[in-house]
C-alpha cells in the first residue's frame, strides 16, 4: 500500500514538473475547448478571411429580426408623402404616452425644452444659429404624426437624425408624447385606442 502511495505521488510530482516546464503549455487539460472556445470573439483577428478580421458585415439585402424596413428617402418629397400617408401602427395606451415621455426628456427637452415650447437649454445659447418652434405654434400645431416620425427618423432642420438611437416602436411612442404636447387628445390617437379595441371584442363577442 505504501508503496502504491509513492508511486502515486511520484506521478503527481513528475505531471507538475512537466506542466511547469513549458511556460507557454497549458499543461493537462480536460475538455480544453470548455476554456478555449474554437468560435471567433467579436473583433478578434481571423486568417479564415482575406482581410483578417473575425467581424463581418451582413449579406446585402439581410433585414434583422424584428426591423421593418422604412419605406420613405431623406427628401422632401417624401416628407411630404409620410404626412399623408403613413399612421401610427400602434393603439393607444397610457403606457406608450410614459414611455414616449421618457423618450423625450432623454432625447429631446435639452431642445425643444420641457413643455415642448422650444425653450430647452441648448437654443438658449449664444451659439445656438436658430429658433426652436413650440409643438402648439401655428407652425407645428398641425403637423401629421407622419411627418413628426419622419423628422425623428432622419432630422430636419438643425435637428439631427435619431433612427440609430431610438427604434422604430420608440419613435412611434415618442410620437404621441408629441401630439400631446400639440395638444391633441392622446385617446383619440394611432391605429386604435384601447378602449375602441376593448368595445370592439365586446361586438364580435355580442355577434
Amino acid at each position: 500500500m505504501n508503496s502504491l502511495k509513492r508511486f502515486a505521488v511520484l506521478i503527481i510530482v513528475a505531471i507538475m514538473a512537466w506542466s511547469c516546464s513549458d511556460p507557454n503549455s497549458p499543461g493537462l487539460e480536460y475538455m480544453p475547448d470548455m476554456y478555449r472556445d474554437p468560435s471567433i470573439g467579436t473583433y478578434e483577428p481571423s486568417d479564415l478571411f482575406p482581410d483578417g478580421l473575425g467581424a463581418r458585415k451582413p449579406a446585402d439585402g439581410s433585414i434583422p429580426r424584428g426591423f421593418t424596413p422604412y419605406a420613405y428617402q431623406n427628401n422632401a418629397e417624401d416628407y411630404e408623402k409620410a404626412g399623408d400617408e403613413l399612421r401610427n401602427p400602434l393603439a393607444f395606451h397610457d403606457d406608450h404616452l410614459k414611455e414616449g415621455k421618457r423618450i423625450f426628456e432623454n432625447f429631446c427637452i435639452q431642445c425643444h425644452g420641457k413643455n415642448g415650447n422650444g425653450e430647452g437649454t441648448v437654443p438658449q445659447s449664444d451659439y445656438w444659429p436658430g429658433v426652436v418652434p413650440a409643438y402648439d405654434s401655428d407652425r407645428l400645431i398641425d403637423l401629421p404624426e407622419g411627418k413628426i416620425f419622419h423628422s425623428i427618423t432622419y432630422g430636419k432642420g438643425l435637428m439631427g437624425a435619431h433612427k440609430g438611437q431610438i427604434s422604430q416602436e420608440d419613435r412611434w411612442k415618442l410620437v404621441f408624447y408629441v401630439q400631446k404636447l400639440q395638444g391633441k387628445d392622446p385617446s383619440k390617437l394611432g391605429a386604435q385606442s384601447t378602449s375602441d379595441a376593448e368595445n370592439e371584442e365586446e361586438r364580435t363577442e355580442e355577434a
